[in-house]
């Protein structure tokens, strides 16, 4: 008996010396135990063909990807790893060998001068934890993401000035066609229109200028009370609700703070004024590590997010797009950060601010 159930211990299937007894308690252990060898039988190759597919669908990914075992020595890497490795056979290569190194309890590695992050997945064989290890590369990553912005930007640029110099191309046309005589009045109109397009266009450059030239913060410690007041003085047609931290300090550039809050109360107004609207409510909620500030309008809410913070995209009839995205580099600027979302169960949107008291967390550590 005891080599049938060591046997079914190391998922041996075959080896059965039990006597032969066609009836009783040892006939039944004898066919409940191969009951059980049969069932550990079929789930032992639904896992080997689960872990076929696995590295099957592994093999075919361009990512590079390496399955290490419980000693963390390479058990399988794909074709995207071997090319990674210059073509090398590293099956049984520890970390180091593949030259990952842990830096805040992430992995990470170099390669032709391109840095990877090496994200860890557990896989689990059996008893045992096998980690797999994928290899994504930041730099790629981070041009992918330049490329989309420069894109978005490209477009906005192309809308932005085309719109302004298909008029001025126009009108130009029409005044040197002019026959000589034509009514005054129409060339000062036409003359006026090119004006104001080529002023529009000063002041798109300038909106440019400004996102490009932003000042380093001057950050300080204010009040709540003071915070409060100032506020409450910018903005005497706000409703201005401090919910939590009546007691304590924020550390901001105030100034920079209050650019960006004007810029959301704009566009909180500006929203408002396509539902009817009136009220504008600013929530102030300070904590020991964060100061939150949100501005919420009755609008329509945020109908496409995708385009919110693309410089110089509107899409309101005179707007130039740089209001939002302003903002949130004055805020970034701070170590803090702006997003904008529909107020849930509610008309509106939420531009909300959340901004780190860095002085607090100072003050945490050394006391």
């Amino acid at each position: 008996m005891s080599v049938q159930i060591e046997s079914l211990a190391n998922e041996e299937f075959t080896i059965w010396q039990l006597a032969h007894f066609p009836q009783g308690r040892v006939a039944q252990v004898k066919t409940e135990l191969k009951s059980i060898a049969r069932r550990m039988q079929h789930k032992r190759q639904e896992y080997i063909q689960n872990e076929s597919f696995i590295f099957d669908f592994i093999n075919e990914l361009d990512l590079p990807i390496v399955v290490l075992d419980h000693h963390f020595q390479v058990y399988h890497y794909n074709t995207a790893a071997e090319s990674f490795y210059k073509g090398k056979h590293i099956t049984g290569f520890n970390t180091r060998q593949l030259e990952l190194e842990k830096v805040n309890g992430r992995w990470q590695t170099i390669s032709d001068n391109q840095r990877f992050k090496v994200v860890e997945h557990a896989l689990f064989r059996g008893q045992r934890q096998y980690k797999l290890m994928v290899y994504v590369s930041i730099e790629q990553q981070l041009r992918k993401n330049e490329q989309q912005v420069w894109q978005k930007l490209v477009r906005v640029l192309n809308h932005e000035v085309r719109n302004s110099l298909t008029p001025i191309y126009s009108m130009t046309q029409s005044l040197k066609d002019l026959p000589i005589g034509t009514n005054s009045d129409l060339k000062q109109t036409m003359l006026g229109v090119i004006e104001k397009r080529a002023e529009h266009l000063l002041g798109f450059v300038s909106s440019y200028s400004k996102l490009s030239q932003l000042p380093e913060p001057k950050k300080h410690v204010i009040s709540a009370i003071e915070l409060k007041q100032r506020l409450q003085a910018l903005f005497p047609f706000v409703t201005i609700k401090q919910i939590s931290g009546e007691g304590l300090n924020v550390y901001c550039d105030i100034e920079q703070l209050e650019q960006a809050l004007l810029n959301l109360v704009k566009n909180a107004e500006e929203a408002n004024e396509i539902t009817g609207a009136t009220e504008i409510i600013l929530v102030i909620k300070l904590f020991e590590l964060q100061s939150c500030f949100e501005v919420i309008d009755c609008g329509e809410g945020v109908s496409n997010t995708d385009n919110l913070f693309t410089p110089f995209y509107s899409t309101k009839e005179q707007g130039s797009g740089i209001g939002l995205v302003l903002s949130r580099e004055i805020i970034r600027a701070q170590g803090g950060e702006l997003t904008l979302v529909s107020n849930d169960g509610f008309d509106g949107a939420i531009a909300r601010i959340e901004l780190p008291n860095r002085q607090n967390i100072a003050e945490l550590s050394s006391s």
